[in-house]
């Protein structure tokens, strides 16, 4: 008789009651489901609750649950529960740990329908803040206050579970007392460490302590946050089987109402993979940079080889006209040579500065004649070109200096070079001149009984899509143009 009329008594209550064993299977529920979810008995009974609960909540539903240890503990939380048609409806639930007669685990739900609720109390607080948005009277009323703080209440409720559904599917997050001790982790952490949360709950973070850092760099970081401060870094963990992993970390003093702080929430991110591919980066770095000056030192020996072999044909040589075409093949060689090095040396190799380049470059060439000649450079600004053009530059004026050399200073023991670069918009301005004989008045560049010298700097002018102009007779002898591409 008792039994009966008790359940009666829940089969009238306008609320989803429902009990769940062991197992957290639907062991009982009152006819409730049926007039407003649509369920027949066989249908839910023996159940598991996530086959109910829209699949964006049965995470937190079952985290919930699962810190239902104690006789007598509750948990609360707005959850949306599916209708049999598929739709699906908002309810406030409260969960309670009740165990049986016989000391079983059991748990006890009462859910409210809040669906209605929550779409009134949206349409009056929509129409709330129209009303105020065309009233001229800016101070709202008190009742429409009350109805907006109470809708937004419980939307901020709905929409909290909805916010670490998503915190929780990306972020490993744990919660710490001021003296350290783990009081929160949610299951990314738990599966990311490989602890369980029983493991973690009450322990310290040294637990996952890889250590990689040093005692310098946890002191630094406890003494930010226990004084109010954010502290954010990289830190490496230990997982419980041992292998590594990286996390991004944020860890935020929260306080309590009177200002002290009390705890610290740390938010992590899972960064592994960009620290293992940043170091495979590095260790190929560092294999390009032993192989590459390898590779420099092959071609540094092979090209002063074939340098050594074209001078020492040179000296050796009875015929002057071949000793002389040794020489300036040795010249140019030793200009792609001076460009190579410089390459090298650079810390962009896709630049090269001429107002370090060519000088450099003019002293080498010099210091293979007998003959004293003087240099000046004048530059009034930093230039910068692509090698292709600094090895042009480079040929062209080892010719330059060859014609002067075997020309201009025939006759004389010393002589003065000059070379002027400027810069005009987006073109550069290239002046050669020295102070020996003359060019003859008939000299031309374009004379098809130019020797090859002549002929190599007009492919290379060529190249440079630049212009020439040659002043016999003046001292200024090579003046050319081009544009800085």
């Amino acid at each position: 008789m008792f039994q009966t009329n008790y359940n009666d008594l829940l089969s009238n209550i306008p609320d989803l009651v429902c009990e769940l064993d062991a197992l957290e299977k639907i062991s009982y529920a009152n006819s409730f489901h049926k007039h407003r979810l649509g369920y027949e008995w066989h249908e839910i009974l023996g159940r598991s609750v996530d086959d109910f609960f829209h699949p964006e909540d049965q995470k937190d539903v079952r985290e919930k649950i699962s810190h239902l240890q104690m006789p007598g503990s509750e948990t609360t939380g707005i959850w949306r529960i599916a209708h049999k048609n598929g739709h699906f409806l908002t309810f406030e639930c409260r969960g309670k740990f009740q165990p049986d007669s016989n000391g079983n685990r059991r748990i006890i739900v009462i859910a409210r329908d809040i669906t209605e609720e929550l779409r009134k109390d949206f349409k009056l607080h929509r129409n709330s803040v129209v009303s105020n948005s065309s009233s001229t009277d800016l101070q709202p009323k008190p009742v429409d206050l009350h109805q907006k703080n109470f809708f937004e209440l419980k939307m901020s409720q709905f929409e909290f579970s909805q916010l670490k559904h998503a915190f929780d599917e990306h972020a490993i997050i744990a919660i710490t007392d001021k003296s350290g001790q783990i009081s929160y982790v949610n299951d990314r952490f738990c599966e990311i460490s490989m602890y369980t949360r029983e493991e973690l709950v009450g322990n310290n973070h040294r637990l996952l302590n890889s250590g990689f850092h040093s005692p310098e760099f946890f002191d630094r970081m406890y003494h930010m946050i226990q004084n109010g401060y954010v502290w954010k870094g990289e830190i490496r963990n230990r997982t419980k089987s041992g292998s590594i992993y990286w996390v991004s970390a944020t860890i935020v003093p929260l306080r309590s109402i009177d200002g002290s702080i009390n705890r610290f929430f740390a938010l992590h991110t899972l960064i592994t993979r960009t620290i293992e591919s940043e170091e495979k980066v590095s260790q190929l770095l560092q294999e390009k940079e032993l192989l590459l000056q390898e590779v420099h030192h092959r071609i540094k020996n092979n090209l002063f080889s074939v340098y050594s072999l074209l001078k020492m044909q040179a000296n050796f040589s009875n015929d002057d006209h071949l000793k002389e075409q040794f020489d300036e093949a040795a010249g140019r060689l030793r200009s792609m040579m001076a460009l190579y090095d410089r390459l090298y040396r650079s810390q962009n190799p896709n630049a090269i500065d001429l107002k370090e380049y060519i000088p450099n470059l003019v002293r080498e060439i010099l210091t293979t004649y007998p003959k004293i000649i003087n240099f000046e450079f004048v530059s009034p600004l930093t230039i910068v070109v692509k090698p292709d053009i600094a090895n042009n530059l480079g040929i062209i004026l080892n010719e330059l200096i060859c014609n002067s050399v075997k020309h201009s200073f025939r006759t004389v023991d010393s002589g003065n070079i000059e070379v002027q670069i400027q810069k005009l918009e987006d073109q550069i301005l290239f002046i050669y001149t020295d102070n020996g004989e003359p060019l003859p008045e008939t000299f031309s560049l374009e004379n098809s009984e130019a020797g090859f010298g002549i002929k190599l700097m007009n492919l290379l002018v060529l190249q440079l899509k630049g212009k020439v102009k040659v002043t016999p007779g003046q001292k200024i002898q090579f003046e050319l143009v081009f544009p800085n591409r």
